[in-house]
């Protein structure tokens, strides 16, 4: 079985007590966080940065030096332990490739100063930003592990299954073959906030055919909206991921 770790989303909200004892009762050992969210009491936790501000504003500026630095040393404010991965988004087509590289080079080194261990930073598809599609992807990852191969074992691709099918549609299959298994450390999915099915137009056989053939471990997040819909994703998961038919 490939190895794999499940997390609980941030798309199921509540407060931190209540969202760690779902996460404990179906079976997710981390615990998904939007900025601003309280961490939970005992359980590993993962960070994911919004895109924009609390107004809808301020797309992320990577080529902006001063910009990277500020928002790096912001992070996590009030945290005591270190988040197990931080997921970014990627911004505007101004953010080229040598600037998410920085990007990743400054959050690492300042997470790593203040909790002194190292944290994976890892980069997001989006269907309207920079990394639309498993080409942008893989140019972003031969990129980095060209120019700064130091730092590869801290950073990843943290794919959105549902966004790379809205840049791509018919192309998806063909998209994740682009990818390079071993920059894959994260999976979200999710079929417009509910559970994910076979019978979806996005190729999930795909899907999990690229986590299986992962070399190391990847986390998986169903972004269902509902405490009902938890349990039937992750069982889609541990179902597909076993090669076998969903029935």
């Amino acid at each position: 079985m490939p190895n794999v770790t499940y997390v609980l989303p941030d798309t199921l909200a509540g407060a931190s007590d209540d969202r760690e004892l779902l996460a404990l009762q179906a079976g997710c050992d981390l615990v998904e966080l939007g900025p601003g969210g309280s961490l939970p009491p005992t359980l590993p936790w993962l960070l994911r940065t919004a895109a924009a501000d609390e107004h809808g504003r301020d797309l992320p500026r990577w080529y902006d030096r001063a910009w990277t630095a500020a928002y790096a040393a912001g992070l996590a404010p009030g945290a005591d332990r270190a988040p197990a991965a931080v997921v970014i988004e990627p911004g505007s087509d101004r953010n080229r490739s040598g600037d998410l590289v920085r990007a990743i080079a400054a959050i690492h080194e300042a997470l790593l100063g203040r909790f002194g261990t190292p944290v994976p930073v890892l980069v997001a598809n989006r269907a309207d930003q920079a990394l639309p599609d498993g080409a942008a992807l893989a140019e972003f990852w031969d990129y980095l592990v060209g120019h700064a191969p130091a730092l590869a074992p801290h950073a990843g691709i943290a794919l959105d299954a549902p966004e790379l099918y809205a840049a791509t549609r018919t192309r998806m299959a063909g998209e994740l073959a682009l990818l390079p298994p071993g920059a894959l450390r994260y999976l979200r999915l999710q079929t417009r906030g509910k559970k994910p099915d076979l019978g979806d137009p996005l190729p999930w056989r795909a899907v999990f055919s690229l986590v299986r053939s992962a070399p190391g471990p990847v986390l998986i997040a169903p972004a269902v909206r509902e405490p009902g819909d938890l349990a039937s994703a992750l069982l889609f998961c541990m179902v597909n991921l076993q090669g076998r038919a969903f029935t």
